[in-house]
């Protein structure tokens, strides 16, 4: 369900309100596309930090596709430069199933979520090293192995992508 009232209300997302919509609404039909081809992937009660940072960054990149750029424009500024300290950080915590550091920690004022965009860029570097475009989104939209979408991403820490 899409919080209407907070999606008006926050600050930090792109600041055109239809663009906004545009994106959440990509994303969140990402998600409905991701619970119909993985479903115990995705309704899993317990997930890692790394496997709900793949669900929702998946759904980020899927948007990003969709809409033409990325929802959270405060967070892409607030890392830049910081890359390679956020997501060492986040190697470290990804198998813990306490989301609290990296996830659903954002408020009307603050972006948080860093989780979304550590997923997002492992996602999207799983897109980009894909010589098969097509193929690559269908793998990210059906991951049902973050570890092996991990591990055939490319991505490492503070990596640079396009």
């Amino acid at each position: 369900m899409i919080g209407l009232e907070a999606l008006c209300a926050v600050n930090y997302l792109d600041p055109n309100v239809e663009d906004r919509f545009v994106h959440v609404l990509a994303h969140e039909y990402a998600h409905v596309q991701q619970a119909l081809q993985s479903p115990t992937f995705y309704d899993d009660p317990k997930p890692t930090v790394l496997e709900e940072s793949l669900i929702e960054g998946a759904a980020e990149f899927t948007a990003e596709l969709i809409s033409g750029s990325i929802g959270n424009v405060d967070l892409k500024a607030m890392t830049r430069g910081r890359e390679a300290e956020i997501e060492t950080a986040f190697v470290a915590d990804e198998d813990k199933t306490d989301l609290s550091k990296w996830l659903y920690n954002g408020t009307l004022t603050k972006p948080g979520d860093l989780g979304y965009w550590v997923g997002y860029r492992i996602a999207k570097s799983y897109y980009q090293h894909a010589t098969d475009k097509r193929r690559a989104l269908r793998d990210i939209l059906e991951m049902s192995d973050a570890k092996a979408f991990l591990a055939k991403s490319g991505w490492h820490p503070g990596m640079t992508l396009r």
